[in-house]
């Protein structure tokens, strides 16, 4: 059997297949970025799942892709853990850009980009990342994701910028105020997944123009200021993984209808597209 997993620093989702790329199982797990964890916090994230650990002997393969693996210290610590927990398994780990790429583009060339929480893209050549513009940060970087829209979000509102009826229903949803923002913000370890915690309220209140010409505005900057910088970017087709990307599809494939560009493949989560990767 093969285990393949997309890991983050939150959470990570596992599906379980056999041979005949039947689906055993899906199982969810702590984050496993190993750039913030140690080794002890990895097993301890991996070992919560028992049921997953039920199919452990019988698992022969394991794909992995995470975030925080680029570094080598991090992926042999990674390594580590997974061989300690599954001794009878051959460890694969790869980035979560590879796995967006062969989710989406499989073995053809593309522009790949991650849009959730944060964003990031890089061009494929069908069977490695060969160009990526390299992630910076909040920042710097992540246009278009949840966490640029949540500060958006939180500009226009206290800016005063969005329409009166939209401004009560932010107000008394999130009921924020400065210093809690600025606590969130300034004090708090990960501000850009507090950020990311307002993208929300875009999917609850899609039918206002408000929200629709703020999705327009995100996507434009994601493929004017970043999928431009990539020589290749009108030849070939513009895949995208995450949630913000799958959510807002209709606005996302506009916005690229509009600059002529070619639409590729458009998914949530890559970790079930890669079991015909892999099986």
């Amino acid at each position: 059997m093969i285990l393949i997993a997309d890991a983050g620093s939150t959470k990570t989702s596992w599906v379980l297949v056999n041979n005949e790329r039947m689906i055993i199982g899906k199982f969810e797990s702590g984050g496993l970025n190993p750039t913030v964890f140690d080794e002890e916090t990895l097993s301890k994230n991996i070992a919560r799942h028992n049921e997953m650990f039920s199919h452990a002997a019988y698992i022969r393969e394991i794909y992995l892709y995470g975030s925080g693996v680029d570094d080598q210290a991090a992926y042999d610590k990674l390594k580590k853990v997974l061989q300690s927990l599954f001794d009878q398994a051959e460890i694969h780990i790869y980035s979560d850009m590879l796995a967006a790429a062969r989710a989406t583009a499989g073995t053809e060339p593309g522009i790949v980009s991650i849009m959730g929480t944060g964003s990031n893209s890089a061009f494929y050549d069908g069977k490695n990342i060969v160009n990526s513009i390299g992630y910076m940060g909040y920042l710097l970087m992540d246009d278009a994701s949840g966490n640029w829209f949540g500060k958006q979000l939180l500009r226009d509102y206290f800016f005063k910028k969005m329409p009166k009826q939209l401004h009560q229903q932010f107000k008394s949803e999130y009921k924020i105020n400065p210093k809690t923002v600025m606590k969130e913000l300034y004090q708090k370890p990960q501000p850009n997944t507090y950020l990311a915690s307002f993208a929300p309220f875009m999917k609850k209140h899609y039918k206002s123009k408000y929200i629709k010409d703020l999705l327009i505005r995100g996507f434009d900057k994601f493929i004017t200021q970043q999928l431009s910088a990539y020589e290749q970017y009108k030849e070939l087709p513009l895949h995208f993984n995450g949630s913000i990307a799958y959510i807002f599809k209709k606005e996302l494939l506009e916005v690229i209808d509009k600059h002529g560009l070619i639409p590729g493949k458009i998914i949530k989560n890559p970790v079930e597209e890669l079991i015909d990767f892999h099986v």
